[in-house]
């Protein structure tokens, strides 16, 4: 866990001692049991990929910490594009997020991101499908292609905490009359509401600040894996006529991977026409590079759908277009996002 995080966690924590006077929870005693549950689970392969959703504990109760992990394993020469930070994941409170990744002495790698969350209600609720990126370049680098896998959804049932046919159809006795308190109490139980509001205070401001900037690493990282797959795609070479479909292909996902990351588009759900209406709708981007992209995305349509063959020249500008578009917009991010940006 973060420093913010820790700093956090330890205020809320020291927060719920004070107001409920230190004394422990009755239904702790049911933990044991809960945590002996096998997680439920989910696997999903295609080709050289394999993805495994595990979550637990599989019975949760409202209030229950759910720890999700996301597991992917690839075969060597195959390079894979975890899920973007909280994508997908937006229904619930992300108290936690650790990635992690290893590669075995074959060359295979194995990707895992863990999350903690939190569920507003109980009832119904699933883990919606994630997707996962993947470029297998086993036969070579011509011969690479972007696929995509996207793991099935993990329902499961979140339960009340109130018992099984708990109904409240009756009201309770009056009870007795309080005692007034003494001047001593009333003064210290004043101080203890002024200081709990206090550390809530704090608590939100430094949750805020941690949000903030896990947004500005995650629009970071975004910049930083587009460059990266684009300098592969340069080392591939300018494509021949065989290969510029596929070529073009590549080129455009790294662009729309990249606005969908910072500006939270999907994507790939979306027509050229509608992406780019729903992009020009960001402030972070100018006028000019609004119509960069819209030429760049339409010379790559050219090539896509109406089975045009550019030469090298007119892919090398394609590629110059990617870069600066890519350069330029990613200048915006030495200002820190703003406040709407980082609210849930």
């Amino acid at each position: 866990m973060r420093a913010p995080q820790q700093a956090f966690a330890a205020i809320w924590f020291a927060t719920l001692l004070v107001a409920s006077g230190c004394q422990p929870d009755e239904s702790e005693g049911d933990s044991p049991a809960a945590e002996q549950e096998e997680p439920l689970a989910v696997a999903t392969e295609e080709g050289p990929v394999k993805a495994l959703v595990t979550l637990s504990p599989a019975t949760p109760r409202l209030g229950d910490s759910l720890l999700l992990t996301l597991t992917v394993t690839a075969q060597a020469s195959v390079t894979v594009e975890m899920p973007a930070f909280g994508e997908a994941l937006g229904r619930f409170a992300i108290i936690d997020f650790a990635p992690r990744e290893e590669v075995a002495s074959d060359g295979a790698t194995t990707a895992s991101q863990r999350y903690t969350l939190e569920a507003p209600l109980s009832g119904r609720h699933r883990i919606p499908r994630l997707r996962i990126e993947y470029t297998d370049e086993r036969g070579g680098g011509a011969s690479a292609q972007t696929r995509e896998l996207l793991t099935e959804e993990l329902p499961f049932v979140i339960e009340s905490v109130l018992p099984d046919g708990t109904v409240a159809d009756a009201l309770l006795p009056m009870r007795a009359r309080l005692e007034e308190p003494a001047a001593g109490v009333a003064f210290w139980g004043a101080g203890a509401a002024i200081g709990l509001a206090g550390l809530a205070a704090l608590a939100i401001w430094l949750w805020r600040r941690h949000r903030a900037m896990a947004t500005l690493r995650e629009r970071e990282s975004a910049f930083e894996r587009a460059m990266q797959r684009l300098e592969r795609l340069e080392l591939q070479g300018v494509p021949d006529d065989a290969a510029a479909g596929p070529w073009y292909v590549e080129l455009s996902d790294i662009v729309r991977r990249y606005i969908e990351e910072r500006l939270a588009v999907r994507a790939p759900e979306l027509t050229t026409e509608e992406f780019l209406r729903e992009a020009g709708r960001n402030a972070e981007f100018s006028h000019g590079h609004r119509d960069l992209l819209a030429d760049f995305l339409a010379r790559c349509d050219q090539v896509k759908f109406a089975a045009h063959r550019p030469g090298a020249e007119e892919s090398r500008r394609a590629l110059d277009a990617a870069r600066r578009f890519l350069a330029e917009t990613g200048d915006a991010m030495a200002a820190p996002p703003r406040e709407q940006a980082v609210t849930a």
